[in-house]
């Protein structure tokens, strides 16, 4: 479990790499539940490569610590970060390797509105998916089995779902399915719940309402 003040959705402002200026070509989402993550970044620019994955997230102050379980691109690197507060961001430091070479960098990560409770997390083989409060973030792969990597984020507006951001944003397959959003309905007790894509999705964490109360109910 990690500490409450990191968990809901967070928007990635700005990244800086080994000492440069602070700048971000990329929407990234960081939707964080009491241990599951999920992560999407989306390039602005068209023709850039995105990046999407989904695990378990550990705290060993000061330092957070991200193992996907799915990844589009295995990165090969432990992703670990040290987290320190600058006003109410949240700002991350660590070490990535570019071209070979090990750089710093620092980033930036603002919290979104609407975002901290309910928390959920679910996971079916090949899929995970994690909403903190309005929004929510699913990720399916089944590249293994002949099928595609699909993840997209969507927010709910007027008690619907509606999608923000998907990776790969551009030529799907037209049979390819979208990944489900969460239930519209509070989860309570159930221990697992058919979603939209007639899978059968085990509920890893929840939250009873509109509040942190956290049961872990798998994993």
């Amino acid at each position: 479990m990690i500490p409450a003040e990191f968990t809901g959705g967070w928007e990635r402002i700005s990244i800086a790499v080994d000492g440069g200026p602070s700048c971000e070509d990329m929407t990234v989402w960081w939707l964080q539940s009491v241990t599951k993550h999920a992560d999407l970044r989306v390039p602005l620019a068209p023709g850039g490569e995105g990046m999407a994955f989904a695990g378990t997230t550990r705290w060993q102050a000061p330092s957070l610590t991200w193992l996907p379980d799915l990844e589009w691109i295995p990165s090969g690197e432990l992703d670990t970060g040290a987290v320190s507060w600058d006003g109410d961001d949240l700002l991350e430091a660590g070490t990535t390797t570019v071209d070979g070479r090990e750089v710093s960098y620092v980033e930036r990560w603002r919290r979104m509105p609407d975002s901290a409770a309910p928390l959920l997390a679910m996971s079916r083989p090949g899929g995970r998916l994690v909403r903190t409060g309005a929004l929510a973030l699913t990720i399916v792969d089944e590249r293994d089995t002949g099928g595609t990597f699909t993840a997209t984020a969507r927010r709910r507006v007027d008690g619907a779902w509606t999608v923000a951001h998907r990776w790969p944003a551009d030529g799907l397959p037209v049979k390819a399915p979208q990944p489900p959003p969460p239930p519209l309905t509070p989860l309570r007790t159930a221990s697992s719940v058919v979603l939209d894509d007639g899978a059968l999705w085990t509920v890893d964490e929840h939250s009873a309402d509109e509040t942190h109360e956290i049961a872990v109910t798998h994993g």
